[in-house]
């Protein structure tokens, strides 16, 4: 009986979890953690979203030096960074510094939905940097993963979804803060935010587990086709 993952070009059996941990770590949580911790210190938000940046900066050098291509997580959380940067030096109102992270969540929106007319959207990077780290096999099981019609369409239904839902999530962000107060909107974007980016999560990760299943279910029938037809024969 065919294994569908087998068929697919299945992935090591050491793939883990755990290759997830360095590009969260590096790309995301140690620009944030410099960012939260100079702020606290009294330097200037500028200079402070340039420090976080140069994390996700000096990796995405590595990566690009080690094997010639560039991780797109980093980019877009140093992209987010500058355009932060130029947020802070343009901010006048209290207005415009409550709904600037909203140019930050429409700017990834637009890009993923921007994405889909390329010939592969934005999350089928992001997923693969998640799903590979830096395995030269893993890189090249999800790359092959890309024959396969039902998984382009899941890649790009994905990027669809996230995109929509970012668009969407700063469009609330600007209603909010407009008609609520500053400390409000100040709580409730944070939680907000948190919900979406876990709701995401959890849904895509839902969502590609589903289309595995029905791959499985698909490659299983199609082998007890034909071992019936084998066994007429």
């Amino acid at each position: 009986m065919t294994d569908p993952s087998a068929a697919a070009g299945g992935p090591p059996s050491n793939f883990s979890i755990k290759r997830m941990l360095p590009t969260l770590l590096i790309d995301v949580a140690i620009p944030l953690a410099v960012f939260f911790v100079l702020t606290a210190c009294g330097v200037s938000t500028l200079l402070a979203l340039v420090a976080g940046g140069l994390s996700p900066a000096v990796n995405n050098l590595r990566i690009w030096m080690k094997s010639g291509r560039l991780e797109p997580l980093g980019l877009i959380v140093m992209t987010f960074l500058a355009i932060g940067t130029i947020a802070s030096l343009i901010s006048g109102s209290v207005f415009f510094a409550l709904i600037k992270e909203s140019f930050l969540t429409a700017s990834f929106g637009l890009i993923c939905l921007g994405s889909l007319a390329a010939t592969r959207p934005l999350m089928f990077y992001i997923n693969r940097q998640f799903v590979a780290g830096d395995d030269a096999a893993l890189i090249a099981w999800w790359n092959r993963l890309w024959q396969i019609e039902g998984f382009r369409k899941a890649q790009r239904l994905i990027t669809a979804v996230w995109g929509v839902v970012y668009l969407i999530e700063a469009l609330v962000r600007v209603g909010l803060a407009l008609v609520l107060t500053p400390a409000q909107v100040i709580a409730i974007s944070h939680v907000m935010a948190f919900g979406v980016l876990i709701l995401l999560i959890l849904w895509t990760r839902q969502h590609q587990l589903a289309r595995r299943e029905k791959f499985r279910q698909e490659a299983m029938a199609a082998a007890r086709r034909s071992a019936a037809t084998s066994a007429v024969r």
